[in-house]
């Protein structure tokens, strides 16, 4: 709790030389409360438009450990700092992060000062409103400085929320900077819309927070339980193998990442209603196949099953089981690729319903991170709390 108390307390104060007072006019005269905003605001804490000293809140965290799988995989140097390349040392992986989220602090604060110096953060903003009392070099040097340093203490204070705490860090500070604007944003259509209009938008909301996080769910926890067999074979002077195993193919591992990542593709695009849909669908679905043949697994690859002599009764081990498996693991590609589409659509199509999709600074965007970041982070936070109460039922 404490930590994230200090991680909203660097979202709420100000970078040095930056006039909250201006600020805060500024932003009310020029910033119209769309769903572009929102979405920005949801994603950063609220941080990057009052220009706060974690602007970008824990997002450059987040996304530097994507970045850092893509550049071990690109890299064959960067490769050598995997954990199965180091004995199961995550020393390598944890330098590489540190470093990317470095670069990324140092990217954003560079943008970050010249679009305020410049007076391009906000639009319809001008340089000379006296947002900033830095001008020049100064400014965007010590702006991008705080954002780096802030970007830094984040991936500590995530850190060490992971070692003393439950859960994961990162997904709990994002948790938490969602769960400090979402709620505001919902109250806002109550004072735009009155009471009736506002209860029907919190219900369609709700009930679709409900239905997405339940079919991401199932996904993760539906699995097919097919039966594979081990040949029989010497092993020294005894004998090993022959027993038959269940080999569960998941439905989905990937969950909202596919459907939010096309969600926030789209974002910046007014496109209309119909269109948009069906691109989303299209996208949300295209990510999530991409992910499943990004994904290798050795119950698929020939010379593995040869190796260990693993086959599906009635089908010959090697090539034709590995076949056999990957023909299994299509057809459950296409249902994750229809129900990944159908988790992108279903907020906005529960907006549109009560006439929400647009004039408020929420959208099915916004539903589909909150979702996904409360169930980031609620899931790894309640198998910590139950192994930490198995264990202490063990000790007494």
């Amino acid at each position: 709790m404490g930590g994230v108390v200090l991680f909203r307390l660097g979202q709420s104060l100000p970078l040095p030389g930056v006039d909250p007072a201006v600020l805060r006019r500024v932003v009310d005269r020029t910033l119209p409360g769309d769903q572009l905003r929102g979405l920005v605001d949801l994603v950063t804490g609220g941080g990057l438009y009052r220009l706060a000293l974690l602007p970008f809140g824990v997002l450059l965290v987040f996304l530097a450990r994507p970045l850092v799988l893509v550049l071990t995989r690109l890299h064959p140097r960067l490769a050598a700092l995997r954990p199965e390349q180091l004995d199961g040392s995550r020393a390598g992986m944890r330098l590489l992060e540190g470093r990317t989220t470095l670069a990324l602090g140092l990217l954003g604060g560079l943008a970050l000062g010249l679009a305020a110096d410049t007076g391009r953060l906000l639009p319809g903003a001008a340089a000379g409103d006296g947002v900033l009392r830095l001008h020049g070099a100064l400014a965007v040097a010590v702006i991008t400085g705080c954002t780096a340093a802030g970007a830094m203490a984040v991936l500590r204070l995530a850190r060490w929320m992971s070692r003393r705490g439950f859960g994961d860090g990162v997904s709990v500070l994002l948790f938490a900077q969602v769960l400090a604007v979402l709620p505001g944003q919902l109250w806002a259509v109550e004072r735009e819309s009155g009471p009736g209009s506002y209860a029907l938008v919190l219900a369609a909301a709700l009930l679709a927070l409900l239905a997405t996080t339940a079919l991401v769910i199932a996904g993760r926890q539906g699995e097919r339980r097919l039966p594979v067999q081990y040949a029989r074979r010497m092993i020294g002077a005894r004998s090993g193998g022959g027993e038959t195993r269940y080999l569960p193919l998941v439905l989905s591992r990937r969950g909202f990442i596919p459907a939010v990542t096309a969600a926030l593709l789209l974002a910046p695009f007014p496109l209309p209603r119909l269109p948009y849909l069906a691109l989303l669908f299209a996208l949300a679905a295209a990510g999530a196949r991409l992910a499943v043949r990004a994904g290798r697994s050795a119950a698929t690859d020939a010379e593995e099953l040869k190796r260990t002599g693993a086959f599906v009764p009635g089908i010959r081990a090697g090539r034709q089981t590995a076949e056999y498996l990957a023909y299994l693991r299509g057809r459950l590609a296409v249902v994750e690729m229809l129900g990944t589409g159908l988790v992108a659509v279903l907020p906005t199509l529960a907006l549109t319903a009560v006439g929400a999709a647009d004039g408020y600074g929420f959208s099915g965007a916004s539903l589909l991170v909150a979702a996904g970041t409360a169930l980031g982070a609620v899931g790894p936070l309640m198998r910590d709390v139950q192994q930490a109460a198995v264990l202490r039922r063990y000790a007494t």
